[in-house]
């Protein structure tokens, strides 16, 4: 009963938070350095996972306008997504890069694993608020929505390659 009860306050904070409009404080940031305190905070967890962890960072990385808090959150709902794609371990890599798309420059990271994969129809929901995939192992559809959401308001793009057997690939796509 407890661990059902705090299920249901994380579930009603997260519904909060995607409902609130909260402040964004932007400034010029280094994703890299995003992704370093990501990957630090969850080393622990995916190491224990049976995840072996790649992580390729472009070391001249042009800093990006953003809320690096609120871009940790949407790192660290990829990173466990990832994880939970890969119940009996896999590989993971996390990468940054600058790329040109539609006539313009952006830098762009990217989480990759060897997970289960997204079925193309999921894949056209995945974003949606309370769509989830993981059924009665504890999702609640919020994280990939609020991600969407928080990339979205900060002029960038997200897009996922995702083929079931063989893992999925998040790309976020921020304007320099």
């Amino acid at each position: 009963m407890l661990k059902e009860a705090r299920r249901a306050r994380d579930v009603v904070r997260r519904l909060l938070d995607f409902a609130r409009q909260s402040e964004s404080t932007r400034s010029h940031a280094s994703l890299n350095e995003v992704v370093d305190d990501i990957v630090a905070l969850s080393r622990h967890l995916i190491h224990t996972s049976g995840v072996e962890l790649t992580v390729n960072l472009q070391p001249d990385l042009p800093w990006a306008s953003m809320d690096s808090n609120q871009m940790k959150q949407v790192l660290l709902n990829l990173v466990h997504n990832a994880l939970q794609a890969m119940p009996d371990g896999g590989e993971m890599e996390i990468k940054s890069e600058t790329a040109s798309r539609n006539d313009r420059d952006w830098v762009m990271v990217s989480v990759r694993d060897t997970g289960v994969g997204i079925t193309q129809a999921e894949q056209a929901r995945i974003f949606e608020p309370f769509y989830t995939t993981k059924g009665n192992r504890g999702g609640t559809g919020l994280g990939l929505s609020v991600t969407y959401g928080i990339i979205t308001d900060h002029g960038g793009q997200i897009d996922v390659e995702s083929q079931p057997g063989v893992g999925s690939k998040f790309m976020v796509w921020l304007p320099l």
